[in-house]
């Protein structure tokens, strides 16, 4: 942005990487761009008026389950906290997210209407990590359709077209006084996102930001007392947390079938979308829905969520993860049963990965007590 904003809004889009940046954000809190400019993340508590920034965003971070603090809420904004942050400056720029504002442009305008005004001052930085329509679809099948039992293509058809990114986005862009940031997001938002911030954010410790691998949705699949519906996500997080299986390839749904009605039905809104990217992220293929840039994918076909060797480093990952939380906690890494052989079937896999997967929720429910208790 040319000009030093007075406010910047992540506006999404959900299932873009906003909530590895939002965790990103609730470890470093302070950041300083490469021209000089100091960011300070804040979040709102859901249901109060209390801003958190810095340390105490950070400490509060470290108590919940996720990993990190957003501004609440998806729906319409408060504007008298948000109005507040905005004029105390401090000499920082007040960074927040919340990924359910991408589609609330209009909202935004009626609540600050001193916001976006001509002479309203420094203008209001608006970005967003985006993705493809595939990626993006594949996406948020794997994390609301899939459990609804449907197939991707039933999953679609039953949603509509759920891909609006473009004019959602276009709509923030035609707000006066707004700078409009994007970038192209991939399966490891945080490159992307620094891209968009101009500054450099933290890897996680172990886990990482990417997709959860297919036998791990797998396992959650055939095991729904870890996640009871699409909105539960407790297991994930604390998996995300510990764990890591290098080299897992992302879960996959789309069918070679799909891509003529997609091209069709995202047509449209790609052209808003388009004009509003760099230039590079532009001539990036996938746009196009092009098969070419999915052929790995589309030869390998849905992701099978019970592969033995997909089964076997997700079991050496999740040991190496309650290793490393019972290390953190100060106490002994509990019994772990070795790795089974690869005909082992799918139930003999659950139950050895169950067993690991509840001692490292209960390790990060006792560090995370443990920080409440002493204040951290």
């Amino acid at each position: 942005m040319s000009e030093t904003p007075a406010i910047v809004l992540h506006v999404g889009a959900p299932r873009c990487g906003a909530h590895a940046l939002q965790r990103a954000l609730s470890t470093t809190p302070e950041l300083t761009t490469g021209d000089g400019t100091r960011l300070s993340y804040a979040a709102l508590r859901p249901g109060s008026q209390t801003v958190l920034s810095g340390k105490a965003l950070r400490r509060a971070a470290a108590r919940e389950v996720s990993g990190r603090l957003a501004w609440s809420g998806p729906e319409a904004p408060e504007p008298d906290p948000l109005d507040r942050l905005r004029r105390k400056r401090g000499g920082t720029v007040p960074l927040v997210s919340e990924p359910g504002w991408i589609g609330h442009a209009e909202s935004f305008a009626e609540a600050l209407p001193d916001w976006f005004s001509a002479g309203a001052g420094a203008p209001i930085g608006i970005c967003a990590l985006v993705r493809p329509p595939l990626d993006w679809l594949n996406a948020a099948y794997w994390d609301w359709g899939i459990w609804s039992g449907r197939g991707f293509g039933s999953w679609l058809a039953q949603m509509g077209m759920p891909y609006t990114l473009g004019a959602a986005l276009a709509r923030w862009a035609a707000l006066p006084n707004t700078r409009l940031a994007l970038a192209l997001a991939e399966d490891d938002p945080l490159p992307a996102a620094e891209a968009l911030l101009g500054a450099d954010l933290p890897r996680p410790a172990q886990g990482s930001p990417g997709a959860l691998p297919p036998a791990f949705l797998g396992f959650l699949m055939r095991n729904r007392r870890y996640r009871a519906d699409a909105e539960d996500h407790t297991a994930e997080e604390v998996f995300r947390r510990w764990c890591h299986v290098a080299g897992a390839p992302r879960p996959w749904a789309v069918l070679p079938r799909h891509l003529t009605p997609l091209r069709a039905a995202t047509r449209a809104d790609l052209d808003l979308l388009l004009p509003l990217l760099p230039a590079a992220d532009r001539a990036d293929p996938r746009w196009q829905l092009a098969e070419d840039a999915y052929h790995a994918e589309l030869i390998r076909g849905r992701s099978p969520l019970d592969d033995p060797e997909e089964l076997a480093a997700l079991y050496r990952a999740l040991v190496r993860g309650v290793g490393a939380a019972a290390e953190a906690a100060g106490k002994p890494v509990p019994p772990l049963q070795p790795v089974l052989a690869t005909r082992a079937s799918a139930h003999s896999w659950d139950v050895a990965l169950a067993r690991a997967l509840e001692h490292l929720i209960a390790l990060d429910a006792g560090l995370r007590r443990r920080r409440l208790s002493l204040g951290l």
